[in-house]
Parts: C-alpha cells; structure tokens; sequence
C-alpha cells in the first residue's frame, strides 16, 4: 500500500524521512509540503495563462507551460509561508549553503521516475532561497514534466509539489549507484558511477563517470572502469557552483575501501525498503552521505517462489510466453489460473501428480503472468547438450546462450527420477499403436481423429452450458481436451517432424526439400488466413475504416460479404492477438482487432492469398515428384519409402496447430463464461466493470458464488500488484536465473550493414521495413518486411501481405517460422533487437536462405 505522507512530502521527501528515522547518512533538511503552496496552485489556477493550458493543442503546449511558468514565478511569499519557512530554517546554520529540490507526490514511485524531470537548485545561500523555492516550485509546471505524466496516466489539470531544503553537501566525490546491474539485472550485483565534485554531473549525464561493478554477495570489485570525466562541478564556498574540465580524468575517483563502503550502505538501503534502489551518494572528507534513495522502476522482478536465496543453488529458466507465444505483456492473474490448472491437471495425466506445487519437481512452471520451464531440471533430466539441441529448433538466440553458460552452476541437483513423468507409460503402448496405425493409413487415421475433433467441439459446447463451479468446469473441459484432442494430435504431430528430418537425409539436406512445408492441407491457422483473405475480396471498395465498422455494426454490408464474416467468426471468431490469455478479446469480441488488416487486404494488388496458396501447393509437389523420382531411379526400396514417408507428413505435418486450435477454443468458452458471472456481479456492485473479472482466480470467483462477504475488489488489487510490475518491462527476457541475471549470447561477427541471424525458411526478397509489436498496431502493405519479437497464431492473417520476416525470437518450430515457411516467406529469426534495429520504410534484403539481413537503404522513404 502506498504511504499517505508520500502525498504531502513527494517521493524524494518521504525517503530521506524514512531514511533518516533508520539511521542512514542523510544530511539535515526539512520539507515545505504541498499543503505549503496551495495558494499559490490556487492563484495560478485564476490566471489567464492557466486558462490558456487548459486549451492548448499539442503543438502549442510548450509555449503554454513557458507561459504558466513565468506566472507562477510571480506568485509572492505570504506571512503564514514566512513563518514556517523561518522556523525550519533554525535547524540549519546560518553560513550553511543549501540545496533546494523539488518533490512530486507522483515522483519516485515505484512505477514512475520522473528521472531528471524535475528540478534541483545546489549552492543555494540564504539571501537566494526564496528564488531558488521558487524554481522548484515552477518546475511541476515544465513541458517535460506534463508529457511525462500524460503519457503515463497523471493528472496534468492538479500542479502539486513539495520542496526539500537540505544542507548542501560540498563533495570531493559523488555520483549514483544501484542495487542491482541495470544492464543484467543480476541482483547480486551492485553498480556505482561517480566523479570528481558534485554528482549533478553523473545524475544529468553531463559526464562520462567512472563505473565500479560490484559482487554485493562477497564484497568483491568485478570490474573498474575509469570514464572520461570531461567535466566536473564544484560548490564554491560563498554559494553557487563552478565547472572544472578534466579535473583528474585519468584517475579514479573512488578508491576500493569507498566502493565497499558504497555497496555496504546501499544493501542497507534495499534492506530496509524490500526492493531494489537507487541512490545519490557524496564524500565529503571520506565521509559518506546519501543524498536520496528511491526504488528502482526498470528492472525484471520474479515472483518470490522463482528466486532463490542467496548462496543456493541457482536455477535457470526459459519465459515460454515470450519464445512460443510472442507475447510481451503478462498474462493476466485469471490466464494464469487457467493454466495452473492445466498444468495441474496434465501433471497427473502424465506424470502421475500435482506438478504445480514444486518448483524443484517439474519441468514446466507457471508465475505470475509469465510460463517458464525450469532448464536447470531440464539439464538434470536431459542434459545441457540436448536441451540446447532441441531449444535450437524453437529459440536459435536462446540455444546459442545457453550452451555459453556453465552446466555446474544451472544444472538442478534434483534427483532424475523426481522428473522422470512416469505415469505416462502406461500410456506409452496406446500411443504407440496409435502412431502404427498412422503411419500404415494416414488417411483413416485423419478421418478418425477429424471425427474426434468434431466430438469434443461438441462435447466443450455441451459442457459449457452445465451449471457448476468454474474449477470443475475447466478441468472436466482440459482433461477432455487432452484425451481427445492432445492425445491425438501431439504424437501425429511429432512423429511428422522426425519423418520430415528422414525426408531431408534421404534427399542429401537439399536445402530445395525444405518446400516441403509449403501449403501443407489440414492446418488450421493457414486456413483461418485463407478464409479472412476469402472476406476481404467481398468487401465493397473505397470504405474507410469508420465507415467499414459503422456498416458492419449495422448489417449494411453486402449479403455475401456478411455471409462470409458470419462463417469466419462461427469458425475463427474465438481467436485473436494473446489468445491463450482468457482475459484477450476475441475477434467476435471485437471486430476493430481485424478491420485494418481486412481493408488492407482489400486494397492489396497482385496475388491474392488463395492463388499463392496453390501455387505453392503447386510447387511443394512439384519439388516431391522431383525427390521421389530421383531417388526411385536410385533405389526402388528409398524411393517408394520417401513416397511413404511423404504422404504421412502431407497428412499430419498441418496438425501442428490443431492442439492450439483447441486449447485456444477451451479458453474463449471459460471466457464466455466467466463474463456472464462477471455481469452478475458488476450489477450486485462487487466488480467495478466486467473486465476486473480477469484480476481475479478460478477459485475466488468460485468462492463468490457462495460467499458474498468477499471484498473482490480488495482481491483484485492485491493480485495484480505484481503484474503491474511485470507490465513495466517492455522487453520480458527470454532468459533469466533465480538471481535476476539475464545471460546475452556471444556475439556472432559481421560486415556493417549485416545483421546476422538464423536461416529460417528459404529465399531471398528485398522490401521496406514494417516494425510491429502487436498484430493490431497498424496496417503491414503488400510486399512490404514484417519485423516481430515474436508471433502467435494471431499474428497469421498479416503474413498474406509480407514478403519476408524478420524475428527477435523464434526457431524452425516457432509459429512465425513455420507459417513462413507454408507461405513461402524469406525467413530470418534470432536477431537481438530486431524491432529496434530499423525504422519503418528502412529497405532491406531478407536472405533466408543464409540468415543474413543486409540494410540496402538507410533512411526510409519520406
């Protein structure tokens, strides 16, 4: 919960109040509160400039806040503020220099920095203290300031701040430092920059610093690193400041026993707030002082059962949300009740428990908004060697790290038999004699498993209109799901992809064996983007996207056209962007998550998405024929065996998708459900809207249809603490140990202009850069470069318009390679900080064939 004085004293008050109530090197100060300026906000709220903010569109905003500044200077001390300002400055000696900073309510919040925004006054004497208040005041009211708290949800219409007052410091050293490494995240590690002066030079990154890396754990300097330190800033002693350049820039400001000195105060700090912190520190006559302490706001937090404690052993862990589902954003707290139960539930079917309970028992684990599987059990069930073999298929980038790091420190002392799931032998020889009959008629088998599909749509159907708990409803819905659909389509689906690796053997790795995959039958995701390029070309022309929804919404489309939109969502109208998250519209949901891609797809030129889907049918058999004829000629007995092998893999190599299909299917009927229950309690006023719903568990909700008692918005709030957290981090690793530290891979070498990845699906094509992080973000044109962190299979539809793709993330079994490589699409995966790399319009060619991106034309096309 937040402390209430934080709205009185602001962020950087309350710190050096609590920091000074524990003992910790705080120079004396003392805080005007907000309270203290309210009639000067009130004045300035009768001006004619506040009249003119109020008004001011985004062009004219800057010159708005200038205007509003220069009022507030205006604003003149009155009798009541004299006084309290005279009593707190008796604390403090006459001679003593000042310096003078701002303190929002809003500012150093856990989720908010406000870093550099608002201002500092150093040197500031007595007879300057009331123009130096008066700056500090005024810088609430900066341009920076007001984008800054837009763009992260802040009231701009109610100026509030706080100013501290604190004895000025005249240091020989300061700087920052960080509880944990800002670039690693490595909690054990802590980071310090600092040079010669006053810190206002590390703090406005006026200076290159020096860089002192730190083993918090051992007390141990892993690294010095002398900066520049072009400028230094000094407090001159009748007030004010000075500069010096180069003042010792090839010396180190702090010597070992000051950094140690350092990390001892900021364990101290994070010690007492429970959090990792940043500081502002000083020396002054080898006397250490903390200028300010606030919480760190960019980091990746763990929930508390994924880290370890210090000294234990460490564990290493894969964030399956971002390499197989492509999703930055965390999973909601429902979502993530779903799949604790899914995992529940196939933790009994296969290995005979409840493996959601221990962390140290199970391969695969479920956080807060986030799924994992735990490498370091991993390694002792597989070893290192084979789990970076089979990670290579799906996440090359992860791979390629993994295998730098030491097995020794990862590997989980778990005994294997604890991780052996044994339960699924019994299992073994029914799966086994399923896959015989596959493998001798592919084509009976698909017709009964097709048949078993249809069975258990409608058995979800059936069920989905029972009334009982939402517990018992999931996990009757997933156990039937994995009988009947994961049963099946999971073995089929694997036993595919070894058969396509005997293909390519046989055919001596021809790198032209890879059209194989190209068009395959039964894949339900590619028929989903057949079936939406199918509505599109219905769609009337030169509609606008206002017009588009205004007319769908009310029916006023063509009736072929709305017979075709009515067949696509009774078919498909259960996915959408996020999909295994039961808390993600769908496209029935809203229709708005599709239009800008149908309208594109409309007013696309040349082959249309069914065309190219035959002619890749087309070429895929022709690419067969030659194989097989060739190695008939060869060997009668390998040829007539790639025949076999051939019409297996055509048959099953689509049902990659199909278990997805269904799972996503199972959630978008929960979903269905949990909104009616959401609606009844939104009406009995126990949720604020139906969407709150989803910061919610299976099991509370459960518990609210029997006790009414339960504060569910209390439940709300405190379940999504944490995942507000994690919404912070833009960019989720997809690697990270027990201790925070996420591992980089070795840098692979390359010509400038090249960017070096993994050959993903063959052939090479030049287009224009089109960066996307979410599908639904804006229109990709024909022809033009999809570059992706990741993708699901709600990024599909947008391949009908790419040339090419480019991916952060992803290896030949992630979902964006293999739809590249059914389409046709020139593939490269595995580029670190591809969606930051190039700009929209950047012209590039896509080798996938190589794995290279060559950049052919710098700045975009105006």
């Amino acid at each position: 919960m937040v402390d209430k004085r934080i709205y009185e004293v602001g962020g950087k008050g309350l710190s050096l109040i609590e920091g000074e109530s524990h003992g910790l090197p705080v120079p004396a100060f003392f805080i005007l509160p907000v309270s203290f300026f309210v009639s000067w906000t009130q004045q300035l709220k009768k001006s004619k400039e506040w009249a003119g903010f109020l008004k001011a569109k985004d062009e004219d905003l800057q010159k708005a806040c200038d205007a509003l500044k220069h009022a507030a200077l205006r604003s003149a001390f009155t009798s009541e503020q004299e006084g309290e300002l005279q009593k707190n400055l008796e604390m403090l000696a006459d001679d003593q220099l000042l310096a003078v900073r701002s303190s929002s309510p809003e500012e150093d919040l856990e989720g908010s920095s406000f870093a550099g925004g608002y201002e500092t006054i150093l040197g500031v004497t007595r007879e300057k203290l009331r123009s130096a208040i008066h700056k500090a005041f005024v810088s609430c009211l900066d341009y920076r300031v007001v984008i800054y708290k837009r763009e992260n949800g802040f009231s701009v219409t109610d100026p509030k701040i706080a100013v501290i007052v604190q004895k000025q410091i005249a240091s020989e050293i300061a700087g920052v430092g960080f509880s944990l490494d800002p670039v690693t995240n490595d909690y054990d590690t802590a980071v310090f920059n600092a040079n010669w002066g006053l810190g206002e030079t590390v703090v406005a990154g006026l200076s290159t610093p020096d860089t002192y890396i730190v083993d918090k754990v051992h007390l141990e300097i892993k690294k010095k690193t002398i900066g520049t330190k072009e400028l230094s800033i000094w407090l001159k002693p009748k007030g004010g400041t000075e500069e010096k350049h180069n003042f010792k820039n090839e010396e180190r400001a702090l010597s070992d026993k000051q950094v140690i000195s350092l990390t001892e105060l900021i364990k101290k700090v994070e010690r007492y707030y429970e959090k990792p912190m940043d500081i502002e520190w000083a020396f002054k006559n080898d006397q250490l002082f903390l200028l300010q302490a606030r919480p760190i706001t960019t980091y990746v937090p763990l929930s508390p059962e994924m880290i370890t404690n210090i000294g234990q052993h460490k564990r290493l862990y894969l964030d399956v949300t971002v390499t197989a589902q492509g999703m930055n954003q965390p999973v909601s707290k429902m979502g993530t009740s779903v799949f604790c139960r899914l995992l529940k539930i196939i933790g009994k079917i296969i290995a005979g428990r409840d493996i959601t309970q221990d962390i140290d028992r199970t391969v695969g684990w479920i956080s807060d908004g986030r799924i994992f599987v735990n490498l370091s059990n991993a390694f002792a069930l597989a070893g290192k060697k084979r789990v970076v073999h089979v990670l290579s298929i799906m996440d090359p980038l992860g791979a390629r790290t993994i295998a730098s790091l030491s097995e020794k420190i990862y590997k989980s002392p778990t005994p294997k038999e604890f991780l052996l799931p044994l339960a699924i032998l019994w299992r073994l020889p029914g799966i086994l004699f399923f896959i015989r009959q596959a493998l001798h008629s592919p084509d009976r088998v698909h017709r009964k498993v097709q048949e078993s599909l249809k069975a258990f749509e409608q058995e979800a159907k059936d069920i989905a209109l029972k009334d009982m708990p939402l517990q018992q409803f999931i996990d009757e819905l997933i156990y039937k799901m994995f009988m009947q659909v994961f049963r099946k389509a999971v073995p089929l689906v694997l036993v595919s992809r070894i058969i396509l690796g005997k293909m390519k053997k046989a055919a001596g790795d021809n790198p032209e064996i890879d059209k194989l995959e190209l068009a395959l039958p039964h894949n339900v995701t590619t028929e989903m983007g057949l079936a939406l390029s199918h509505v599109a070309e219905l769609l009337p022309q030169d509609l606008t996207k206002e017009q588009f929804a205004k007319k769908l919404e009310k029916k006023e489309l063509p009736e072929e056209f709305m017979s075709a939109w009515q067949s696509f969502l009774e078919q498909y109208g259960h996915r959408g962007p996020s999909e295994i998250d039961v808390a993600a519209p769908r496209y029935r949901d809203d229709p708005a998550l599709i239009l800008d891609l149908l309208l594109t797809m409309k007013n696309s030129k040349g082959e249309s998405a069914q065309e190219k889907f035959e002619r890749n049918q087309t070429e895929r058999q022709g690419v067969y024929e030659l194989f097989y004829q060739k190695l008939l000629a060869d060997n009668a007995h390998v040829g007539r065996r790639f025949a076999k092998h051939y019409h297996f893999f055509e048959t099953f190599g689509g049902y990659r998708e199909t278990h997805k299909y269904y799972l996503v299917l199972v959630v978008a009927i929960l979903r269905e459900k949990i909104l009616t229950q959401a609606a009844t309690l939104v009406a009995e006023k126990r949720l604020d809207s139906v969407e709150q719903v989803f910061d919610l568990t299976i099991e509370q909700l459960d518990q609210a249809r029997v006790d009414t008692s339960i504060d569910l918005r209390k439940l709300a709030f405190s379940n999504t603490v944490f995942l507000k957290k994690l919404a912070r981090v833009t960019r989720p690793p997809s690697l990270i140990d027990s201790r925070g530290f996420i591992p980089s891979p070795p840098t692979l070498a390359h010509r400038k202009g090249e960017y070096v990845g993994i050959a993903i699906s063959q052939g090479v094509v030049q287009g224009r850069i089109k960066v996307l992080h979410t599908p639904s973000e804006k229109p990709l044109e024909k022809g033009e470069i999809l570059v992706a962190r990741s993708t699901d299979p709600g990024w599909t539809p947008l391949f009908v318009n790419a040339a090419g793709l480019i991916l952060e993330i992803g290896g030949l079994l992630q979902h964006g390679a293999l739809v590249a490589r059914e389409y046709g699409l020139p593939c490269v995966a595995g580029i670190m900080n591809a969606t930051e790399i190039w700009k929209d319009g950047t012209l590039v060619e896509v080798d996938g064939t190589s794995g290279i991106v060559r950049t052919i034309e710098e700045n975009p096309k105006s």
